[in-house]
């Protein structure tokens, strides 16, 4: 069997699983720039890499047809293990890492993703070749480039191979179930970027061309922070400015956050390189105390935020008792994923580890609790009750959520003497 084979299992698959992960995952999945997504030839998406399984989920479901992703290839080491993933239509890739005799093989790998390209699959890759929970990119990969190239070279002159960046963009990168939105960017026909630039440059600079051209495009779809000693303090000052604007949605969120970053950045342009020091120095220290104290920058946006503490917390103790009953019908599968992540090192798999701990537990759950609802209670209360059990751990999680961003509101309601630090910092940032 061939990844770009037709699989009927595969489809109903991807249909009656892979969305159910997602809404069982994410609170909100916004897909924008589908526009982009070229009709008439041959697509690789390049995307970054932030959230370990969930992201090539997102991509699946946001491409809402089969799609081929390329993973790293000491996954593949078992017979079984590599039935299975081209199964689920996935090719190795191998990486420096692996080694330079490994790193040949990627010819044969390249032939393989050139005849996907040929069968109109969409082939889909993260040239930064790790994931990295950050706001900024690494450097490109030459793999997506050269499989790009070499599709061309075979087949461009029927269709056109393009290369569409993709940004994804999470609220919170470890918080499970936060919101995501995923963007398609303009993308590179290259098989125009070649016929341009063909006999003019070499085929190296090609290459690099490319890369320069996806990593800009890439940039412009997440809320990108040039990745330099003046990281952590441009990033607090975008989360503290965007705070103040009450975004409603994440991407609104995205979208004043890339402004945020565009206007610091020309800020640090005009200012005196005395004033951008000093302003970038308070915001670190504002950070230090802020996390000292355990306040989200979403709670310094409330003009009363007593009264906004106060709301939230009768929220809470009014879906109390549901909480404690989505707790309690979900506590094998929060408790297994809280001891597997307590063990975790790389904080990136976190969410991937509790989706497939409640991917495996809760169907499983669910059958048992209904078969005691059905056994111990009338027809009518135990219905109500199945009812109740599908929403239990989304709501589990949202509620922790909720009440954490609702401490996080006290803590900042008591911390009086942050509140004129943060009123002089975003005065400076104007």
């Amino acid at each position: 069997m061939q990844v770009y084979d037709k699989n009927f299992a595969y489809t109903l698959l991807r249909i009656f699983w892979v969305n159910p992960i997602i809404k069982l995952s994410l609170r909100r999945l916004t897909v924008r720039g589908k526009e982009n997504l070229p009709k008439d030839g041959a697509i690789i998406i390049g995307s970054n890499h932030t959230s370990a399984l969930l992201d090539p989920l997102v991509i699946l479901r946001a491409m809402n047809r089969a799609t081929v992703f390329m993973t790293r290839a000491d996954i593949f080491r078992r017979p079984l293990l590599q039935k299975v993933f081209t199964f689920l239509k996935m090719l190795p890739i191998f990486r420096i890492r692996d080694g330079y005799a490994a790193v040949k093989q990627n010819e044969e790998i390249i032939a393989k993703c050139v005849k996907v390209l040929k069968h109109r699959y969409p082939l889909a890759l993260f040239p930064e070749a790790t994931h990295r929970p950050k706001h900024s990119l690494l450097g490109l990969s030459k793999g997506i480039f050269h499989i790009a190239l070499e599709a061309n070279k075979k087949f461009g002159h029927e269709c056109p191979v393009y290369i569409v960046p993709m940004g994804l963009e999470y609220g919170r990168y470890f918080r499970y179930r936060s919101g995501v939105v995923a963007t398609y960017g303009e993308p590179i026909n290259v098989t125009e970027f070649v016929k341009k630039h063909e006999g003019e440059v070499t085929p190296a600079r090609l290459l690099a061309m490319l890369r320069e051209e996806l990593s800009a495009r890439m940039s412009k779809l997440i809320a990108y922070v040039p990745d330099t000693e003046d990281y952590d303090a441009q990033w607090e000052l975008t989360k503290l400015c965007t705070a103040q604007c009450h975004p409603l949605s994440p991407a609104e969120r995205l979208t004043l956050n890339q402004a945020t970053i565009k206007h610091l950045v020309e800020k640090k342009g005009t200012d005196t390189p005395e004033a951008t020091a000093a302003l970038y120095a308070d915001a670190v220290a504002f950070k230090k105390e802020r996390r000292l104290h355990k306040i989200h920058p979403s709670s310094t946006s409330h003009k009363h935020p007593l009264i906004a503490s106060i709301g939230n917390t009768v929220a809470l103790l009014c879906a109390l008792p549901y909480y404690l009953f989505c707790a309690l019908v979900t506590l094998p599968a929060w408790l297994t994923s809280h001891f597997i992540v307590g063990k975790l090192k790389d904080k990136a798999f976190c969410n991937t580890a509790r989706l497939g701990v409640n991917l495996a537990l809760w169907p499983l759950l669910i059958i048992i609790w209904s078969i005691v609802a059905l056994c111990t209670l009338p027809l009518v209360p135990a219905l109500l009750a199945i009812l109740l059990l599908i929403p239990a751990v989304a709501f589990f999680y949202d509620y922790n959520a909720f009440a954490l961003h609702t401490l996080s509101d006290w803590k900042w309601t008591m911390a009086k003497h942050l509140h004129p630090r943060l009123k002089e910092i975003l005065r400076r940032c104007k």
